[in-house]
């Protein structure tokens, strides 16, 4: 099989998995835009919606560890299990559309949340196989960009259709989306052998088979592992403010800066394209980790907390924006207007959308290091269990800025206090950087070991 074939293949895997990752953030921001018409109908506060949010994202995460074991420990197909996700996470989407009660919508989403957990490990897994170590930073970052379509995809969807009809009809249609089209583009998938980026001196062999498996006796050898326990640390202390960025951002600009819901949104939605910064920050990680393997957490850590300092200065100014239109192109004409008289606003819009380009690398670089750290076998558990811990500090984080909002009065203070954690995240980076050269060392003299014995 030809290089040229190869490369084909790998890209067009990475599409695909990169269209269900589109899929599943779709399907995550299905309620956000409407939190108020949800209030509304079923008479519940915001400490119900973030609890609502933070479980669909806890048990999001909580699953992935089953999908990860049913595929490193038990060598299930990956593309089949992505498949599986997909038909019950998508009808259980369909279901929550047809909730009349608090009660039974909040446990229809959060076991949504649950069986669409496969995508983020499974997908990792997938990724790590495809693409040699030098170049994942850049991989991954593209993946999480191509991803934040999804976010968008998801947010127009709910906001548009729930202000025609009503905010289950959103759920309803997301929920379609990933039965007819999510779940048949799973079994699509071109699925590499596991292990095959990373055994390179084994590629001109077409049909390479990596026999290892995860083992309950790797658990040792994962834990005893320095960088993966400070790539936990800091995912606890990133995830929290990170979750309450994306998910109480736009309702502090409704409330505070008084907006409707769309001109909130085109103003949230442009101040954030900063992210797509974190394409060329991912291409610089790379290029350093060539010269300096520690660069990579380095910049993480420097992104962290350059990042909380510029969001706490945005979340400390106070802003007004005054536009009570619903209409898309109106809404945005007066908000363009507005940032062209307004200093106060032009100069918050510009720090939020710069905070963005130092957000956005730094879960690329979390997962590089994580596939540079573990065996093959090991990846997709071990992102799974990082992304519990994680995904449990981002609800927790979600729900206590909803909490402490209701016995408050406003969210500015919560999510001022929130936002300061990413500095401890940075710090925690740092310390990790201490560890990873020697962790990375060990995990590819073992493949290499495991090589030769393959090709004796």
């Amino acid at each position: 099989m030809s290089n040229n074939v190869n490369g084909k293949k790998k890209w067009l895997g990475f599409l695909q998995i990169s269209i269900l990752y589109i899929l599943q953030n779709m399907n995550a921001y299905l309620l956000i835009p409407n939190y108020n018409l949800i209030k509304a109908e079923l008479g519940v506060s915001d400490a119900y919606l973030g609890l609502i949010t933070g479980g669909y994202l806890f048990f999001n995460g909580l699953a992935a560890l089953a999908w990860s074991y049913a595929s490193d420990a038990r060598g299930m197909k990956r593309k089949i299990l992505l498949s599986s996700s997909f038909i019950v996470g998508g009808t259980l989407t369909v279901f929550t559309s047809f909730s009349f009660n608090y009660i039974e919508m909040a446990l229809m989403w959060i076991l949504a949340g649950g069986t669409l957990g496969a995508i983020i490990p499974l997908g990792f897994s997938l990724i790590s196989d495809l693409f040699e170590k030098k170049i994942r930073t850049s991989i991954f970052m593209l993946w999480y960009t191509l991803g934040g379509v999804g976010l968008g995809i998801g947010y127009g969807l709910s906001l548009f259709l729930g202000a025609i009809y009503t905010w289950r009809y959103p759920l309803y249609v997301g929920g379609l989306i990933l039965l007819l089209f999510g779940s048949p583009m799973c079994l699509l998938i071109w699925e590499p052998p596991k292990g095959l980026s990373d055994a390179e001196t084994v590629k001109k062999y077409s049909n390479f088979y990596y026999p290892y498996r995860f083992q309950p006796k790797d658990l040792g050898l994962i834990i005893s592992n320095k960088s993966n326990i400070y790539v936990a640390l800091q995912g606890i202390l990133g995830t929290i403010p990170n979750g309450v960025l994306f998910t109480w951002t736009v309702h502090y600009i409704i409330r505070e800066a008084h907006a409707s819901e769309v001109a909130a949104s085109v103003f949230l939605g442009i101040m954030s394209t900063g992210a797509l910064g974190g394409l060329f920050l991912s291409f610089l990680a790379d290029k350093l980790y060539e010269f300096k393997h520690t660069y990579r957490p380095i910049i993480a850590a420097i992104c962290s907390i350059i990042e909380s300092i510029l969001f706490i200065i945005f979340f400390s100014t106070p802003i007004k924006i005054d536009i009570k239109s619903n209409d898309p192109i109106e809404a945005t004409m007066q908000l363009l207007n507005l940032l062209q008289r307004d200093t106060i606003l032009i100069v918050v819009f510009i720090i939020f959308f710069v905070a963005m380009f130092f957000n956005s690398p730094v879960g690329a670089i979390k997962n590089s290091v994580l596939s540079d750290v573990n065996l093959p076998e090991h990846r997709a558990t071990v992102l799974a269990g990082v992304n519990i811990t994680e995904l449990f500090a981002k609800s927790l984080g979600i729900t206590l800025v909803g909490v402490l909002s209701d016995l408050i009065g406003n969210l500015r203070i919560p999510i001022m206090i929130v936002m300061s954690v990413w500095i401890l995240s940075g710090i925690a980076w740092l310390i990790l950087a201490n560890y990873y050269e020697k962790d990375l060392t060990r995990v590819r003299h073992i493949i290499e070991e495991r090589v030769k014995r393959m090709n004796i």
